[in-house]
């Protein structure tokens, strides 16, 4: 794996006031502010600018940590029992690494893991974190507040294709003001979502590729060839082995730090593209998130009976659960663009009446009759399906880790659980070097064979 990506602050509470030391930079200055999507690398910040980022500012009295309503990479912070000592991260297993090294390694290495593991705090979209010096050196106050949320101004009056052209507009300013860096590939479905990304990008004059991914078990490459033949570019078919989808599963892992069994399979297929290296080292822009500000008008229980409220609970839940984030992408020289994640796009989509979202009683009908000003109609109308779906990914990966594992049943979100333990415990071993994935893949394998033996 290459160098994962990640930030890491100590604080140390004293009584002439807080000492911050920065991984890799040593002792920082007395005041200061880190923008946590550069990583330290260099890499291209979102769109919005740094509003879309998270924060990290500090004086000698106070570390503030502020999230966006995005919250592109998930921050964590971990209190060391009784002193006045505070980590802050974006890796889980380096956090957890690190706060074991301050505590002491106990023979009882996986029991530890899972102890401090859940020690350790996850910052929210939308939050101000303080943590406050103590006055007699003492422990670290740790206040956490909401800061920003999203707040609906519906619009009245809307025809279905008014609303859609007006979220379609927004979505085009965004991508021709994302300043990507090249070569940009467009990884696309067939479908409306990616395929309005594809078209707006290649009218900005950003687009130099498009690519649709597959696997053993399903791909969209018919659906996708005919938006590449609609746009005039050759789509590039990533065939995706079930080797390379499993191989995957540490770095997904360790970029989604608390998986559960959907959240893996919505990653891993990009995760498997990075490592496969099947794209050029650039911009990758897909059309993730359209469903998460649109919802969608039907789950598999039947009609959304509150369209505003499935919006608002799916942008919590995307903005807690580090789907979204970069750092898996970055780790391989990509920097990674959800185009329907950022602040303008997000609230065109809330500004709209929900009522005017089910148009022709169809899941986001009034961006469907709008893109027919850029796609055919079969495109724009085409049945909406997840890239983990369409890849087959989400109905298969259970079996290929049972197949993996050497057993017919497997419960999956312990076993990934047990990558993240074999992950955080290689940091423990060698902290300054690069967590291999295969062996820690190997090494959860083992120990689900016995702990289920």
């Amino acid at each position: 794996m290459n160098t994962f990506p990640s930030l890491l602050l100590d604080v140390r509470s004293e009584r002439a006031g807080l000492v911050i030391r920065l991984d890799g930079a040593g002792q920082l200055p007395d005041t200061g502010r880190l923008v946590v999507e550069e990583f330290g690398r260099g890499q291209a910040l979102p769109s919005g600018g740094v509003d879309d980022c998270n924060t990290v500012e500090w004086t000698g009295e106070q570390v503030t940590v502020r999230t966006s309503r995005q919250n592109p990479t998930i921050l964590r912070h971990w209190q060391q029992p009784g002193t006045g000592r505070v980590l802050i991260g974006t890796d889980l297993a380096e956090l957890t690494a690190r706060a074991i090294a301050l505590q002491g390694a106990r023979p009882d290495r996986v029991a530890q893991i899972r102890a401090v593991r859940a020690s350790i705090r996850a910052i929210g979209g939308g939050r101000t974190v303080v943590l406050s010096r103590s006055a007699n050196g003492g422990p670290t106050a740790i206040t956490e507040t909401v800061s920003q949320s999203w707040q609906a101004a519906v619009i009245t009056g809307e025809s279905a294709v008014e609303a859609g052209a007006r979220q379609i507009e927004t979505l085009r300013r965004e991508i021709a003001a994302s300043g990507t860096p090249g070569p940009v590939t467009a990884i696309v479905s067939g479908g409306v979502d990616s395929g309005l990304v594809a078209a707006l990008a290649q009218q900005a004059g950003i687009l130099d590729h498009l690519a649709t991914l597959g696997t053993p078990w399903g791909d969209e490459y018919a659906a996708a060839d005919e938006l590449g033949a609609h746009l005039g570019l050759p789509v590039r078919h990533l065939a995706l082995s079930e080797e390379d989808i499993l191989r995957a599963i540490p770095e997904t892992v360790r970029m989604l730090g608390v998986p559960n069994r959907e959240m893996v399979a919505g990653g891993v297929n990009l995760v498997a593209v990075y490592r496969q290296g099947g794209i050029p080292a650039g911009t990758v822009l897909t059309g993730v998130g359209a469903d998460f500000i649109n919802s969608g008008l039907r789950t598999e229980a039947g009609t959304v009976p509150d369209l505003q409220r499935a919006v608002a609970q799916c942008l919590a839940d995307a903005a807690a659960a580090g789907e979204l984030s970069g750092a898996a992408a970055a780790a391989y020289g990509y920097t990674l663009r959800h185009m329907y994640w950022n602040t303008p796009v997000i609230q065109a989509a809330l500004d709209t009446d929900p009522l005017v979202m089910r148009h022709r009683d169809r899941e986001k009908g009034h961006m469907r009759v709008a893109a027919e000003a850029l796609l055919p109609p079969q495109i724009a109308w085409r049945p909406k399906q997840a890239l983990h779906h369409g890849s087959g990914v989400q109905a298969n990966l259970d079996g290929a880790v049972a197949r993996l594992i050497g057993r017919a049943e497997v419960d999956v979100e312990r076993f990934y659980e047990l990558v993240a333990t074999e992950q955080a415990g290689a940091l423990v071993d060698s902290p300054h070097e690069p967590i291999d994935s295969d062996k820690c893949l190997e090494a959860a394998v083992a120990a689900y064979v016995r702990e289920y033996h």
